[in-house]
C-alpha cells in the first residue's frame, strides 16, 4: 500500500480539538486503502496517541519549542517578564528551525508518497520540493486576513500542490492564489446509539456546548447568554464539555454570575452519545473553519443556536430549518426560549437536523477522499 503521511507543526493530545479528532477520523477513513503514519515537527513527547494508535508518529525535532500565544499575551498584561522571555524564545526558536526542517523534509519523502499537511503552520516547515495537499481548518480570513500570526505563517509556508478548504465558501475566496478545493467534515455515527431522544423529558430545557476553551470561542458571550436565559427560564442547564487555557477564567465567571446551579464545566469527553442528553447546543464562536460540533450534534439529532462566525455556517446550518444563525445574546436567548416553550417546534428542527446528517455522513466522505486522492495520485506519476 501507498504511504500517506500526515502532517503537524505539533501534533497535540486528545483535548486539544476538532483537529486532532478531526485527523483521527480521516485516518479510520483511509487506513484499510494505505499506510498512514503521522509527522510531529516539533516534539509532540508522544510515540503512541490513543486516537492514533494504527499509525507510527514521527517526530523531527528532538525538542519541544512550541510557543504558546495565549501565555506571551497574559504575560504581557500581567507583567509576568520571565514567562515571557520563555515563550518569546520558543517563538524565535519555533521560526529558525523552518530551514533545518525543509532540509530534513526534502528528502524525507518518496516519489509517490502522499503528504497531507494539516495547516499553514505545519507547511512553513515544509520544502518546496514536496508536493503536498495542504488542508485549511479554520476559516479563510485567519490565514489571509487580518491575523498577523496567520498571515506571517501563509506567507512563509511553501506553495501547496491542492489546497482543501472545510467549506465551499472559503474554497471560493482562495481559487485565485491557490488551487483549491473543499471537502466538509465529517462524522462516524455507526456506533451512536439507533434511538434518539427527540422530543422526551431527559433533554427538556437542557443545552450543549462542546469545545476548547480558548479565546476563539467567546465563551464570556455564552455565559451571557446563560445569565439572560436564567432570567426567563429558571431551570435551564447549560453543561460545557472541553479543556483548555480559560478554565479557571470561565470558572469564575460561572461564580460571579451566580450560575452554578445552572451551568457546569464537564471537562473532555469522547463520548458522542451525549449529545442525545440535551435538546439545543450554542455555539458562540468569533470564527471557525466548518464546526465539527455541529454535524456531531446533528447525527443525534440536535439542532445549533451559532453565530455568524463565517460564511460557511449556512453551509452546515440551514438557518431556521435544522438550525439557527443568531448574533446578539438577545437573539440567541429569544430563539432558546422560543424552542423551549414550543415542543412541536423544536421536535421539527431536531429531525430536521438528523435528517440533513447524511450530507455529512462517512461514506460520503470516503468517495470524496478517494476523488481527490486519485487524483493527486494520478499527478505525481
Amino acid at each position: 500500500m501507498k504511504n500517506i503521511y500526515i502532517v503537524f507543526d505539533k501534533l497535540h493530545s486528545n483535548e486539544a480539538g476538532g483537529l486532532v479528532s478531526a485527523y483521527a477520523s480521516l485516518i479510520q477513513l483511509l487506513k484499510d486503502d494505505y499506510t498512514i503514519k503521522v509527522i510531529s515537527i516539533i516534539n509532540s513527547n508522544l510515540t503512541r496517541h490513543d486516537m492514533f494508535s494504527d499509525c507510527k508518529i514521527i517526530n523531527i525535532s528532538k525538542h519541544d519549542f512550541f510557543p504558546r500565544m495565549e501565555i506571551i499575551s497574559d504575560s504581557l498584561k500581567s507583567f509576568k517578564l520571565f514567562l515571557l522571555l520563555k515563550e518569546l524564545f520558543k517563538l524565535l526558536c519555533y521560526f529558525c528551525y523552518i530551514p533545518i526542517s525543509r532540509i530534513k523534509m526534502r528528502n524525507m519523502f518518496s516519489s509517490d508518497d502522499i503528504i497531507i499537511v494539516s495547516s499553514p503552520a505545519a507547511g512553513m516547515f515544509m520544502s518546496s520540493k514536496n508536493r503536498f495537499i495542504l488542508e485549511i481548518h479554520t476559516k479563510f480570513e485567519y490565514f489571509w486576513g487580518t491575523n498577523k500570526l496567520g498571515r506571517l505563517q501563509s506567507k512563509l509556508m511553501s506553495k501547496p500542490e491542492l489546497a482543501i478548504f472545510r467549506t465551499k465558501a472559503d474554497a471560493l475566496k482562495a481559487e485565485n492564489m491557490l488551487n483549491s478545493t473543499y471537502i466538509y467534515n465529517f462524522f462516524d455515527d455507526s456506533y451512536l446509539k439507533e434511538s434518539k431522544s427527540i422530543g422526551q423529558k431527559n433533554r427538556e430545557n437542557k443545552i450543549i456546548f462542546v469545545g476548547r476553551l480558548v479565546k476563539s470561542k467567546n465563551l464570556p458571550k455564552l455565559l451571557d447568554c446563560a445569565k439572560l436565559l436564567k432570567e426567563k427560564v429558571s431551570d435551564f442547564c447549560l453543561d460545557i464539555y472541553g479543556t483548555g487555557p480559560l478554565h479557571d477564567e470561565i470558572d469564575n465567571m460561572i461564580r460571579d454570575y451566580n450560575l452554578t446551579d445552572n451551568v457546569h464545566l464537564c471537562g473532555f469527553t469522547k463520548d458522542k452519545n451525549i449529545y442525545d442528553e440535551y435538546a439545543i447546543q450554542w455555539i458562540t464562536s468569533d470564527f471557525e473553519g466548518f464546526g465539527l460540533v455541529i454535524i456531531e450534534a446533528k447525527a443525534n439529532g440536535v439542532p445549533t443556536i451559532s453565530t455568524n462566525w463565517g460564511d460557511g455556517v449556512f453551509e452546515v446550518i440551514h438557518d431556521k430549518k435544522d438550525g439557527f444563525v443568531e448574533n446578539t445574546v438577545e437573539d440567541i436567548v429569544n430563539r432558546t426560549v422560543e424552542l423551549m416553550n414550543d415542543k412541536d417546534l423544536l421536535i421539527n428542527i431536531s429531525n430536521n437536523a438528523l435528517s440533513n446528517f447524511d450530507e455529512y455522513s462517512k461514506e460520503n466522505a470516503y468517495l470524496r477522499w478517494k476523488e481527490i486522492l486519485s487524483d493527486f495520485e494520478g499527478e505525481l506519476e
